[in-house]
């Protein structure tokens, strides 16, 4: 089972994988953000008192995209050892086939049908799983693409309101609306790169 340059599914299938635990360990970072803004955003008090609402979306936010990619990280790894073992099937059922081409006049070649029948239906089988697993993460890619654009909005509105706080803890406060924003793009890298690579993914 070949990608349209050759490789194997499942290398990109791992590589995904991957990708996607690194996301997992960044979405953990907006959530550590989160706890942050929430205790600057006391301390500040009245003059931060805008701040101290946007908290509590970039609280939701942050549960919302660490159980997200906790979940399409799981997803990978099942999708990962689909088409590992779709691979290994796809071998056998060639070496089966190999073997029957060569012993074609044989005597007991009919023997190995039951085997070659039931490998061709397993391998029909892992196919149809592997491209469904493929499609629905897919979709959770996209639908956590939409979730993250949100982090963008809310890094924005956080230097605003951090502006409006005081001297005092406004540059905390940035720094907390810097931090929401890049670990935003570094899922959303890791996201896009996975997206590219189901791509690559003749289905």
């Amino acid at each position: 089972m070949k990608t349209q340059k050759g490789n194997p599914y499942f290398v990109y299938a791992a590589t995904v994988a991957a990708e996607l635990h690194k996301a997992t360990l960044v979405a953990r970072e907006i959530s550590l953000t989160a706890s942050n803004a929430r205790a600057l955003a006391l301390r500040a008090g009245h003059g931060a008192a805008g701040f101290r609402a946007l908290t509590e979306f970039i609280d939701e936010l942050a549960r919302k995209t660490v159980a997200a990619s906790s979940e399409i990280n799981s997803e990978a790894i099942k999708m990962s050892r689909t088409a590992s073992e779709t691979a290994r099937t796809e071998s056998a059922l060639k070496r089966f086939k190999i073997a029957c081409d060569k012993a074609s006049e044989h005597q007991y070649l009919t023997s190995i049908y039951p085997a070659l029948k039931r490998t061709e239906d397993d391998f029909k089988v892992l196919q149809e799983r592997f491209h469904k697993q493929v499609y629905q993460l897919s979709d959770r890619l996209n639908e956590l693409g939409r979730e993250l654009r949100t982090a963008t909005v809310l890094a924005a509105m956080s230097r605003v309101e951090a502006s409006a706080s005081g001297k005092e803890f406004e540059e905390s406060l940035n720094v907390i609306a810097l931090n929401v924003a890049q670990a935003a793009d570094k899922i959303q890298t890791h996201v896009k790169y996975s997206q590219q690579l189901f791509g690559k993914i003749a289905v």
